[in-house]
């Protein structure tokens, strides 16, 4: 990074879904760094931590680049929990679903950080008046890999974003913006996303690229998002194209998880479904109800994992709640009554079958610890206590170093319990 003539090079999908390759120079970074601190007041003995990866832009610009040129303080251990925060003078460097997942559990960091500095995703106001509850100062930024920072806010009650001093919006067009850049060594750059500008800065809309083709239809998916949003059984969802149908990876609010509960999946979608056809030509096909939208370290929707939660053969588990910290993970769950599991198991007094707890214990604990665990023989597997539909449990899932310890409980009784085997760490 001395030479300034150095060449760092980014792989990303852009803001199109077609990967690309993106050319930025040290002198490029020195810049974004220099104008970054200045618009921000950065200043003082801070530290920067973050929950990032410098693989990524985001984490390479913020907690890498900024404060080495800037003369600040780096700590190299990556947060991976709340619990981790305990600098003094930090500056945390995280994505926005980070701060969502902190906010929904209320947990507040042993240390507040002095700055919070957020991208890579859409910052909701309630998460962003949150997060300035455990922050003197919460800095929203807007960029791309392609342009590199654009804007930032440091408040929800506004839209507005500030430019940074090395941006220029050229042209805002109805499906794509073009912006010349000094954070680049292409400029200008032309991204596929919606924005307006006012006041000398700018407001983002959306972004074009999220168009999808569905039975032949064009369907801006934030249109069909922000209208299942308005729901009072819904609290977040994503939609996507698979397999040639429109589907739907929704969080339900607690009104939502008691309507499934009480009623059952089927009802649930056609409930939901009715709310949107007389404003949509296509609705949802294929729906799954999950604890949260999944976003990888860099902020960015995880779609690998989206994709294999929809490529399940056996219905989902409801998902209450969760608790994840060090080698333990404690979800409650609810197997839902008409699961398709059930059918023949058995008729007339439906039951939860083994292999069933055996999958989920395993495919939780790929979620939590990264380990696959399908090969190898599980051990100690008892089970002391019929699940019946409907039931609320928790499945309590501990890493030791002879494997993963799992049980179902229902209160403090042990339903089953087992353990997986220790190979196989993806």
């Amino acid at each position: 990074m001395d030479n300034k003539d150095a060449v760092i090079i980014f792989k990303t999908g852009g803001t199109t879904s077609e990967q690309k390759v993106v050319r930025k120079s040290a002198a490029n970074f020195e810049k974004e760094s220099r104008d970054i601190c200045e618009a921000l007041g950065l200043e003082g003995d801070l530290e920067f931590i973050t929950t990032t990866t410098s693989e990524h832009l985001f984490g390479y610009s913020f907690h890498y680049s900024l404060p080495r040129v800037c003369g600040f303080k780096r700590n190299e251990t990556r947060i991976s929990y709340p619990e981790d925060i305990c600098v003094e003078n930090a500056v945390l460097v995280t994505t926005p679903s980070f701060l969502e997942v902190m906010r929904k559990y209320d947990v507040m960091p042993p240390v507040k950080p002095k700055v919070i500095i957020t991208a890579g995703a859409k910052l909701e106001d309630k998460t962003f008046a949150y997060a300035l509850t455990i922050a003197d100062k919460v800095v929203d930024v807007y960029g791309s890999t392609e342009t590199g920072v654009i804007g930032y806010r440091t408040t929800f009650e506004t839209k507005r974003l500030t430019l940074f001093k090395g941006i220029e919006v050229l042209e805002a067009g109805e499906d794509f913006t073009k912006i010349a850049t000094e954070y680049s060594l292409e400029s200008p750059v032309v991204i596929q996303d919606r924005i307006n500008v006012v006041d000398g800065g700018i407001e983002f809309l959306n972004r074009a690229g999220r168009v999808l083709k569905v039975q032949e239809k064009r369907i801006l998916s934030n249109e069909i998002e922000s209208a299942i949003k308005k729901s009072e059984l819904v609290e977040d969802v994503y939609c996507f194209e698979n397999s040639g149908k429109l589907a739907a990876l929704a969080v339900l609010t607690d009104e939502g998880k008691e309507f499934l509960i009480q009623n059952d999946k089927l009802s649930l979608i056609k409930k939901l479904k009715s709310e949107l056809k007389d404003s949509f030509e296509v609705v949802p096909q294929k729906w799954k109800f999950f604890d949260e939208i999944p976003y990888r370290a860099n902020g960015k929707i995880d779609r690998n994992l989206i994709a294999e939660i929809f490529d399940l053969n056996l219905s989902m588990p409801l998902v209450l709640s969760r608790f994840i910290e060090d080698n333990l993970g404690v979800f409650r769950l609810c197997f839902i009554r008409n699961s398709n599991f059930y059918k023949g198991h058995f008729d007339g007094f439906p039951i939860l079958p083994g292999v069933v707890q055996l999958f989920y214990a395993n495919w939780f604990t790929k979620l939590v610890f990264g380990m696959d665990c399908t090969k190898g023989q599980i051990r100690k597997v008892k089970f002391t206590s019929i699940i019946h539909p409907s039931e609320i449990v928790e499945l309590e899932l501990k890493k030791t170093n002879k494997g993963v310890e799992y049980k179902y409980l229902r209160e403090d009784a042990v339903c089953s319990s087992g353990m997986l085997p220790a190979e196989n760490n993806l």
